[in-house]
């Protein structure tokens, strides 16, 4: 048989090579860098197989290299005798860096860092050592919140007064207050300046970290102090080390898929499907929404754990249209709809029955809330989708969304929510790696999987038993004896 020309998979192994020929020219022992803000990046190693190639050299002749490990499952080239996929051009290559192989690597040495801690007082304590010790140990800027700058468990510390003043006449304080404005001058916005950040607290510190960069985040080091702690994976009594390893650099990190959210008025074909067919007061009339959508200006909103649509305090069901690539896909006919990332599988929408999805997995999940079906049930779509959710022509009512449970807005009559993935992730340090953490948090603060483990047969539950047997104080059967009978 003629050997064929239509096998095109080859091409794209050489233009992905192509690609990272800055890789190859660098050479395997080195590595590059992906510039993440103005100080971090992610390292890529160039050489990921150090212990195979050693092995092939030694025996003198070429071995095939075993697989690293990675996320990714081996892609087939060939499928068939004669099948294979069509060549495209270079804008349908992507060069994905595996997830379990970024680290963090600094382009020059952090000098500024932001420190947030949740509302409580209890924390003042270890949030001031935090302080002392970025400040007095490691020299660098620190930036708080206005709430604490202010407070008087930060001002009653004579060191941390003491850095809230300049040394000189030409030096700024080591400790300032961080403001945000809408300037996005490097000078003016401290935003920008922002090397690392701190977080003391648990789950809802680290959302509210997320909600201060709407763009670009620098790497967070989450320090659990908080209730559950799931995205907290360091403790504090070993946050000297932790700081140390990554103002060093070199710790692995995790960068967490975020969905942008955008409300945005409906084009005319959408606004004339949306058209509300019964008399419903809720419902605003046609020239007054017109007003409305002539004053309203779109903007975007990045979420790390989900979207909520829901009918809020109405008592009507919630009629939603969900469309995926501008596809109808189907009504949504309950309490609401949940558009999550990998990262909020573990939240609202594992408590509405939705799969666990590491936050590597690049998705997005969709749950409804409560649905007036016993064959809804949850779905995952691939990460690129473009969702769209809208009020359906019938509803009787508007809607009402929120993004990571906060900024709760209306959804009305002639707009939708338009949600993709972002292209600004959130990076978080690991604390062992990118994967046993998320198994460790699972087992930890969700308790997954835990039973009490069954015996074998040829055992049986005695009073020496490591495990207890239930207790009979509450429910028992109370057996007569001989003196009760008499």
């Amino acid at each position: 048989m003629a050997k064929s020309n239509n096998y095109q998979v080859d091409e794209l192994s050489d233009k992905l090579s192509r690609k990272i020929s800055i890789i190859k020219n660098a050479g395997s022992d080195k590595s590059i860098s992906v510039p993440l803000t103005k100080r971090a990046s992610l390292t890529i190693n160039g050489n990921t197989n150090e212990s195979s190639n050693s092995n092939s050299d030694q025996n003198g002749k070429t071995k095939s290299k075993k697989r690293h490990r990675t996320v990714y499952p081996p892609m087939q080239k060939n499928y068939g005798p004669k099948a294979t996929l069509k060549s495209v051009t270079d804008e349908y290559l992507l060069l994905v860096q595996d997830p379990l192989s970024q680290q963090l690597s600094w382009t020059n040495p952090p000098l500024y860092v932001l420190v947030i801690k949740k509302l409580c007082n209890d924390i003042y304590k270890p949030f001031n050592d935090i302080l002392k010790f970025l400040i007095y140990e490691h020299k660098l800027i620190t930036f708080i919140e206005e709430k604490d700058y202010d407070s008087e468990f930060v001002l009653s510390d004579e060191k941390l007064r003491n850095a809230m003043k300049p040394l000189g006449t030409n030096t700024k304080p080591s400790l300032r207050k961080f403001c945000i404005n809408e300037c996005k001058t490097l000078e003016k916005n401290d935003r920008n300046k922002i090397d690392f950040l701190i977080c003391l607290g648990g789950d809802g510190t680290l959302l509210h970290a997320s909600g201060l960069f709407q763009q670009s985040c620098p790497p967070i080091l989450s320090i659990h102090m908080g209730s559950l702690g799931f995205l907290c994976p360091f403790d504090f009594d070993s946050h000297r080390k932790y700081i140390n390893c990554v103002v060093k650099g070199g710790v692995p990190l995790l960068l967490r898929n975020r969905l942008k959210c955008k409300l945005e008025k409906a084009s005319e074909t959408l606004q004339k499907l949306s058209e509300p067919n019964g008399c419903s007061s809720s419902n605003e009339s046609s020239p007054n929404r017109e007003k409305n959508s002539k004053d309203f200006v779109p903007t975007d909103l990045l979420c790390l754990n989900e979207v909520v649509v829901g009918r809020g305090c109405s008592p009507f069901l919630s009629n939603l249209d969900l469309y995926v690539n501008d596809y109808l896909i189907t009504t949504v006919q309950g309490d609401g709809l949940i558009i999550s990332s990998p990262t909020g599988s573990t939240a609202y929408a594992m408590a509405a029955g939705a799969s666990m999805c590491h936050p590597s997995v690049q998705s997005i999940i969709i749950a409804p809330i409560c649905p007036h079906s016993l064959s809804f049930r949850p779905i995952v779509v691939p990460a690129g989708c473009d969702l769209k959710v809208c009020l359906s022509p019938d509803s009787r009512h508007t809607a009402w969304f929120s993004v990571d449970g906060r900024n709760t807005t209306e959804l009305k009559q002639g707009f939708y929510i338009s949600i993709t993935t972002s292209e600004y992730p959130l990076p978080t340090i690991s604390r062992s790696d990118q994967l046993n953490d998320w198994f460790e948090g699972l087992a930890t603060c969700l308790h997954w999987n835990q039973r009490q483990k069954q015996l074998p047969l040829n055992s049986c539950y005695t009073q020496n038993s490591k495990i207890p047997s239930r207790s009979s104080s509450s429910t028992s059967l109370k057996i007569k004896t001989e003196s009760d009978e008499t």
